[in-house]
């Protein structure tokens, strides 16, 4: 038995970032080409979605390619958090002003990720995402980085994770063992077959 502590958190680390290597590998596969845009959705608010994202943020990060997580849950943002970013500027003022996203996006710390942040908390993200600006800022994003990967609002309550979907190369379910209810999920997944979508694959989040 392995008793160093230096010793044991490395074999952890390892093991996560193998876990997130298997990850990358089993969505590309599943797409069938790499996956430049990503959408995480969730069938209520018993997943930890922004844990979720971060990580898949760094399952697909590399050293010759920028990955960007942005946050469109404007209900409940998270991600500037786990990033140590303001909540502010972020989506909700690029799509106010329609400037250029560059001045709304902050580069995380130590991590090699961009992030957008939400930009607003307890605020109906319909009010600025909609199929129009979709239509115009997912192409903008792209344009920022190789990769995006979209934290989206709970299905049960918003349909805006549905419209990022329509367009997505990936789109991931995340369930929390124990916590997600299977007719949640059963739910989530009838929304998404009326809107002609299929889930690339499922995320289990145990935090």
């Amino acid at each position: 038995m392995n008793t160093n502590p230096s010793s044991r958190q490395q074999d952890a680390q390892e093991q996560v970032a193998h876990e997130l290597r298997a990850l990358r590998a089993s969505i590309e596969l599943a797409c069938h080409k790499p996956a430049r845009s990503v959408v995480l959705l969730s069938p209520d608010n018993s997943v930890p979605t922004a844990d979720a994202v971060w990580n898949l943020g760094l399952a697909f990060r590399t050293d010759t390619s920028s990955t960007l997580l942005a946050d469109s849950d404007m209900e409940d943002p998270g991600l500037h958090l786990l990033a140590d970013l303001d909540l502010a500027p972020g989506l909700r003022q690029w799509l106010e002003q329609k400037g250029q996203p560059a001045s709304a996006l902050a580069a995380t710390h130590d991590h090699g990720l961009l992030v957008l942040a939400a930009g607003c908390s307890n605020e109906d993200p319909l009010q600025w995402l909609n199929t129009e600006s979709i239509g115009w800022f997912a192409p903008a994003l792209m344009a920022c980085a190789e990769r995006v990967i979209w934290r989206t609002p709970p299905l049960d309550q918003s349909p805006v994770g549905v419209l990022l979907a329509g367009s997505a190369d990936a789109v991931l379910m995340a369930v929390r063992p124990g916590h997600t209810r299977r007719s949640r999920v059963n739910r989530a997944q009838r929304i998404l077959a009326q809107a002609g979508i299929m889930a690339t694959g499922t995320v289990l989040v145990e935090s």
